[in-house]
């Protein structure tokens, strides 16, 4: 099958070449994919919880922050994922373990 796209841009954009035009659309969607995919699947983005607008952007920003702190967690931890065989589930499983245990950090904050 053959494909036949076409990219409307800003003037913004006319000193680009034709072919980096075409690659910015396509990390854009390597964007969506990821992120979007993985709040929609894994982080409830689908509803909005409540209908107030300032509500709704705590709620998202809340989502996003737990996503992107996991991705870090999940870089950080990515050689030992590697080497151990870890899958992203696993290492999910074992933040879940350790957040649950947070009696254990707690003297770290009570001075």
């Amino acid at each position: 099958m053959h494909a036949h796209w076409r990219w409307i841009v800003g003037q913004e954009l006319d000193h680009c070449p034709a072919r980096q035009v075409w690659r910015i659309g396509h990390e854009r969607w390597g964007i969506e994919n990821h992120a979007f995919n993985e709040l929609t699947q894994y982080y409830s983005l689908e509803h909005c919880v409540r209908h107030e607008p300032t509500a709704n952007l705590a709620w998202l920003l809340i989502r996003v922050l737990g996503f992107l702190l996991f991705e870090v967690y999940s870089k950080v931890h990515s050689k030992a994922m590697r080497v151990s065989g870890q899958t992203l589930a696993d290492l999910c499983d074992q933040l879940r373990e350790d957040l649950g245990r947070w009696e254990e950090l707690e003297p770290l904050w009570s001075g």
